[in-house]
């Protein structure tokens, strides 16, 4: 489906909030992340890095006036990655616009509030506080048609994470802190953990967050999707250390978890 003509766009018109991400069979995730997501913002484009299973019929299904593109990058390759969504991101010049992965999920309570105090400032964007969400009851599989935000809701806050202690590669500093703004693009640094634009306030969790779940719900399938990450590096990235997290196996990704877990409790979707 093409914008913005397409059936879904509750706006009519331009759209107000747009969300964009990009996924890698993501048969698992994708229902959870499309229902969450589609409350919230207007439009999504969807960029596929040529998928094998059944993603991009979840995506048709779920939110038919949503774009699904086919990626120009054939391997995942941050530099390259964080480019072409910028690209995207600037076909809506006047939208508040927010980058996701899959495993991302924004909570925004007082969104219309965050968005009325940020145009009152002058503010280009809001860094948005992020939580490493941890599966702690894994024997407890999640239903599929219910929200994951309701019923996984155990994690960390990232500002309270000792990194240097915990030691887990990719783990080294808050990286979930992504950027809601409204310039024409999120002029990020590798991965979008940070950005150059100027006039940036930080949100309170009350206002909005992001919830990775890196560890949650912790099933078969969830660390069958992690383990094929590492097959979608490019050369450059492996070369020059960009997603180094993604090259673990089973034994490596149970030891983190585990680490994790033993330091999560339940976040509120205000606190």
């Amino acid at each position: 489906c093409l914008f913005p003509n397409a059936p879904g766009n509750r706006l009519g018109a331009m759209p107000k909030r747009v969300v964009i991400s990009h996924f890698y069979n993501e048969a698992y995730m994708l229902p959870w992340w499309l229902r969450h997501h589609r409350e919230i913002f207007d439009h999504g484009v969807l960029i596929d890095y040529h998928f094998t299973d059944a993603s991009v019929d979840i995506c048709r299904e779920l939110v038919p006036g949503w774009e699904v593109v086919s990626s120009e990058n054939a391997t995942f390759a941050a530099l390259l990655c964080d480019f072409e969504v910028m690209k995207h991101e600037q076909r809506f010049p006047d939208a508040w616009k927010l980058v996701l992965n899959t495993t991302e999920f924004f909570v925004a309570p007082g969104l219309a509030k965050m968005e009325r105090v940020m145009l009152q400032h002058d503010l280009i964007g809001a860094r948005l506080p992020g939580a490493v969400m941890v599966d702690t009851d894994p024997d407890n599989p999640p239903d599929p048609a219910v929200s994951l935000v309701a019923q996984k809701s155990t994690g960390i806050w990232e500002d309270e994470i000792d990194f240097k202690g915990l030691a887990i590669p990719g783990l080294t500093f808050p990286t979930r802190n992504r950027l809601y703004h409204r310039y024409a693009i999120g002029a990020y640094t590798p991965g979008r953990h940070s950005s150059h634009l100027p006039r940036q306030g930080n949100a309170s969790r009350d206002m909005g967050s992001i919830r990775w779940y890196g560890f949650s719900p912790w099933s078969t399938a969830f660390k069958a999707r992690k383990l094929q990450i590492g097959s979608k590096r490019d050369s450059f990235d492996i070369k020059n250390g960009f997603g180094a997290q993604h090259q673990a196996d089973i034994a490596e990704l149970d030891g983190r978890w585990s680490k994790l877990a033993a330091l999560s409790g339940v976040l509120p979707i205000a606190a």
